[in-house]
């Protein structure tokens, strides 16, 4: 049985999918390991594996990312290469070998020391005993090619299926990890993402693959077998045509699951420009999640009654109704939609993806009032106010 890529669009179902194959290998009398990158997806794993399953199970397992490796793939293979227990991991917002503020190196961080020995600190916090996330991977994969994959054989003792969940945040180094479980595992293993949301990076660093075809690619050349999720059980078929457009062409198109809409949001459904000046009225009046960059994006513009998340936040919720604060790098696509968007850019078009794919009903945009008028979306227009009259 080959490995498999599930390519699975926004709002598809695959946290169901995952649920419902992990359910039929239990009941197969399997053992079930589930691998992800964020704390909320672990959360909802398990919480949706109660509501289907009935009842909690030690044969399926979730993990993050960063345990399974150092859980997994590093402490208990560890003395290969360093002799002091790793307890832990040290979360890392930026790359620890570099000074803050600076692009200078750290010294006595090369990987490997004079006597071609593993270096600790290139890897280890100051105090040698929690791993850096940041070189967490490379470090399993260095620990992987000393012991000859015992990590992986170990993991097809233990499990009958894995799961890779969000496999789009995968960078560089994760990608050797895969190779060796891939290389010797003999459990089935299934990748599950969308390389269109791709927000997040686990490792520093320039080492590929990076880029979304660079990812697929190499998924290929392991011999993962590629399927499709085309299905969005979220989104309004206008709203999903839209979210197509922004990686237009370089994925399958598609098909929404929504076929009936409550009447409560039937008076104004589709895509539209809202102007600057009418935000508080439009917020006013259908209270939409505004999707934004960061919390400091829009703070003169949206008023203090705003619900808002960052881009990134919002993957994996959905909403009755999105307004979104397009950033500069993306407003060409709400303007005119036909300047694609640059390959350096990849994260503004997948923020963008993900912001869209959020709206189940409604989708705004806000523009400059002066650049709103003949655009391809309609404008949306308030009410006319009422005036008394003495």
């Amino acid at each position: 049985m080959p490995n498999e890529l599930c390519m699975a669009g926004a709002g598809s179902g695959k946290t169901h999918k995952v649920i419902i194959e992990s359910i039929a290998e239990i009941e197969r009398g399997g053992k079930v390991l589930v691998v992800t990158y964020t704390t909320s997806n672990q959360q909802e794993l398990r919480r949706r594996f109660l509501e289907i399953f009935g009842t909690h199970s030690d044969r399926f397992v979730v993990k993050g990312l960063f345990s399974f490796y150092l859980e997994d793939m590093v402490r208990p293979y560890q003395q290969a290469l360093f002799s002091r227990r790793i307890d832990g991991i040290c979360f890392n917002q930026r790359n620890p070998h570099m000074k803050p503020d600076s692009t200078f190196m750290l010294p006595g961080r090369a990987e490997q020391l004079d006597d071609k020995s593993y270096n600790p600190k290139h890897f280890l916090s100051s105090c040698e005993t929690k791993a850096h996330t940041g070189f967490l991977a490379k470090l399993a994969s260095r620990i992987m090619k000393v012991t000859k994959n015992s990590a992986a054989v170990r993991l097809g003792e233990i499990y009958t299926q894995v799961f890779f969940d969000e496999v789009q945040d995968l960078i560089g180094w994760d990608y050797e990890v895969l190779k060796g479980l891939n290389k010797a595992m003999p459990t089935p293993i299934t990748c599950v993402g969308d390389f269109r949301q791709t927000v997040y990076e686990t490792t520093f660093g320039q080492k590929a693959p990076k880029t979304a075809a660079d990812k697929i690619a190499a998924f290929k050349s392991m011999g993962f077998v590629e399927k499709a999720l085309v299905l969005n059980r979220r989104c309004i078929q206008p709203i999903c045509d839209v979210a197509d457009a922004v990686h237009k062409g370089a994925y399958e198109a598609t098909e929404s699951a929504v076929k009936e809409t409550p009447p409560e949001f039937a008076h104004h459904l589709g895509t539209f420009i809202v102007k600057e000046s009418d935000v508080a009225e439009y917020i006013k009046v259908f209270d939409p999640m505004v999707l934004r960059w960061s919390v400091t994006s829009g703070t003169k513009l949206l008023p203090a009654q705003a619900r808002c998340y960052n881009f990134g936040a919002s993957k994996g919720l959905g909403f009755e109704r999105v307004l979104v604060l397009p950033a500069q790098s993306q407003l060409h696509f709400v303007l005119d939609g036909q300047k694609p968007f640059p390959a350096k850019d990849e994260t503004a078009q997948n923020k963008m993806y993900v912001a869209i794919t959020r709206a189940r009903f409604s989708l705004g945009f806000i523009v400059q009032d002066k650049k709103a008028e003949g655009l391809r979306f309609p404008v949306w227009e308030a009410e006319p106010q009422k005036q008394d009259h003495l």
